[in-house]
């Protein structure tokens, strides 16, 4: 007899973890991957950005599937669907090949994140949430830890294609053990798809990206420009009117009323806007600002899986002894700290020292995370109300780390490239701003939120 609570997350975090090791390996390849196609490594961000701003799109209809079709169905096919674009994605010969081949991995993507998610909150006991969540991301840890040196590897003894190929083993082995040990969980009721509510929350998140990916449409005229941002704006503003009045809204913000989901969620966005322009920006400035070779510049963000780790065993008793809110405050002000640091390094700075200073921020960047998204459950009723949450959950991930990557690559090429030195030192700091105001909003939070979890996070 296995333990539901810990094997059931392992199991469903191997699609989170093909995810994972997927895009940390791109990040890494990026300026080898933009002189095989022929185009500059800013421009490469779009393979990024094209990839989270699908699954952002398309995140608020997986509920609704999920409820029509089953949870664990949705979530076998979206696995395959994303082993495919995989395989297009290394076939490509162009960056806008590649581009529609993220978009159809993004497909997958964006079913099989929230959909694993939801299955998991529902099957595993509530008091045992927080282990769950450690469980559920232990797997996804050597994605990042086997992805950049898999990928400096390849690139320097194959070809940065087989990147996405280890992803079609990867998906094979997640639909074997998910159809084996994932039971089949309670579904939402079904409801009648909302496609006016569809249609403007698409159509707001992609615009939304866009506006960022152009840098708000840079270099067109001003009443073009203040058209686009008024246009982005009221789009979003109609979906959040017609998400409060509907019956049955693709995304419920109605949920948004418990405090704990409201304000983690929100500090958990900065913090992964943070984090994503500063894995964009890193492997760049090793590579390209100190001419690092991509086999060695791999041991940097490799050595974050350490942190990460360790933030698995270390967590739970910090927010048993301390609580949600001084931890996750704490620890976004060492963050912003620590996200300062990189400006400093040189060709001569050791490769260890800079391996060690991503271990440390991956250690505080996990705590934060896994207390945020323990946090975001904590109130949360199970049902339909767990299907919405982890749909808001996914778009704010997704929509985070797109504008994080835009973030990122913007400034770093409006600041005079990735061969200036002198580009990171305007880069870093808006990084450590994004990160600080992340743990501001933290300073809202009830002081005695998430207190039944707490006591519960080290028994």
């Amino acid at each position: 007899m296995f333990d539901r609570n810990r094997l059931i997350p392992i199991v469903i975090a191997i699609a989170l973890f093909m995810e994972l090791m997927d895009s940390s390996a791109l990040v890494l390849a990026i300026p080898t991957v933009a002189r095989d196609l022929g185009v500059s490594p800013s421009d490469m961000r779009l393979a990024l950005t094209a990839y989270v701003a699908t699954v952002a799109a398309l995140v608020p209809v997986s509920s609704w599937m999920a409820a029509r079709l089953g949870a664990r169905r949705v979530f076998l096919c979206a696995i395959m669907v994303f082993a495919i674009g995989s395989v297009c994605c290394g076939v490509a010969d162009s960056l806008p090949a590649l581009v529609g081949a993220r978009v159809l991995q993004g497909v997958g993507g964006a079913m099989m994140i929230p959909v694993g998610r939801a299955i998991m909150i529902g099957a595993v006991d509530r008091e045992a949430l927080v282990k769950a969540m450690a469980w559920f991301t232990i797997p996804a840890i050597f994605g990042p830890l086997l992805g950049p040196p898999l990928a400096g590897f390849l690139i320097e003894f194959a070809n940065w294609r087989w990147i996405f190929f280890i992803n079609v083993p990867v998906g094979v082995l997640a639909i074997v053990a998910i159809v084996r040990f994932v039971p089949v969980v309670d579904s939402e009721p079904r409801r009648v798809f909302d496609i006016i509510g569809f249609l403007l929350c698409a159509a707001a998140i992609l615009c939304t990206m866009a506006l960022v990916e152009t840098g708000a449409l840079a270099g067109k005229p001003w009443q073009m420009r203040l058209g686009a941002v008024i246009s982005t704006l009221s789009l979003g503003s109609l979906y959040v009117r017609h998400a409060l009045h509907s019956a049955s809204p693709i995304v419920d913000l109605r949920i948004l009323h418990h405090a704990t989901l409201r304000l983690s969620l929100a500090a958990t966005w900065l913090q992964r806007v943070s984090m994503g322009a500063l894995v964009f920006v890193l492997p760049l400035q090793l590579q390209i600002g100190l001419g690092i070779s991509p086999l060695v510049a791999a041991q940097v963000p490799a050595a974050g899986a350490i942190g990460s780790i360790i933030s698995r065993f270390s967590t739970p008793p910090l927010l048993r002894r301390f609580g949600f809110r001084p931890v996750m405050m704490m620890v976004a002000l060492l963050i912003a700290s620590a996200a300062m640091l990189p400006v400093l390094f040189e060709s001569t700075t050791p490769i260890w020292l800079m391996a060690a200073f991503m271990a440390g921020y991956s250690l505080m960047r996990a705590t934060f995370f896994m207390s945020g998204n323990a946090l975001s459950y904590a109130d949360v009723a199970k049902g339909s109300e767990i299907g919405h949450a982890s749909v808001l959950f996914s778009v704010a991930q997704q929509l985070s780390l797109g504008l994080g990557y835009s973030i990122g690559g913007g400034l770093l090429a409006a600041a005079g490239g990735a061969a200036s030195p002198s580009s990171y030192w305007i880069v870093y700091p808006v990084i450590v701003t994004i990160a600080l105001t992340g743990g501001i909003v933290i300073s809202f939070l009830p002081p005695r939120a998430g207190e039944l979890l707490r006591r519960q996070a080290s028994t």
